[in-house]
């Protein structure tokens, strides 16, 4: 080689079958992350399903009918936690660490908390406060996965 040309390092096959290698493991991760997200919306949903009516249960032994439309706010934290114990259970038998338990049930009750507000100070309905509740939690538990996610195959320390 001459002094004024550079010398261009070439790779050899090994080196661009690892980068292939991690573009593979890249993808994989990803669609685990895909596939986790998608079952913790089912049990969210389950859930919500199975545990509603044991909660329109328990306030018709303190003699209140129809809570869903009489306690709003509370309604709106028990579908909250209702969706949030199956997804927790989950995560506990993946053994998720407690920080990404935390952050997702966060992520659950969030909602409800900042609906809530609007709703009592009356510039909100109940129907719009379940809504955007219902609306936001999905979402949210999604960024919630993706800084997760990020943090993890950055190789930063994982949050216990």
């Amino acid at each position: 080689m001459t002094s004024h040309m550079p010398h261009f390092r070439v790779r050899s096959r090994d080196s661009s079958m690892e980068i292939g290698q991690a573009g593979l493991q890249r993808r994989s991760a990803l669609f685990h992350l895909v596939g986790h997200f998608a079952v913790m919306v089912v049990l969210m949903y389950a859930g919500m399903f199975a545990l509603d009516p044991l909660y329109e249960l328990l306030p018709g032994f303190a003699g209140v009918s129809d809570p869903w439309s009489r306690l709003p706010v509370l309604s709106n934290f028990a579908m909250a936690l209702n969706m949030t114990i199956p997804m927790t259970l989950y995560m506990i038998c993946k053994r998720h660490s407690w920080g990404a338990i935390a952050e997702m049930s966060a992520a659950m009750f969030l909602p409800a908390v900042l609906t809530s507000g609007p709703f009592l100070v009356g510039s909100m309905t109940a129907g719009t406060m379940m809504t955007l509740s219902h609306a936001a939690m999905i979402p949210l538990m999604g960024l919630a996965a993706i800084l997760r996610f990020t943090i993890m195959r950055s190789g930063a320390r994982r949050v216990k």
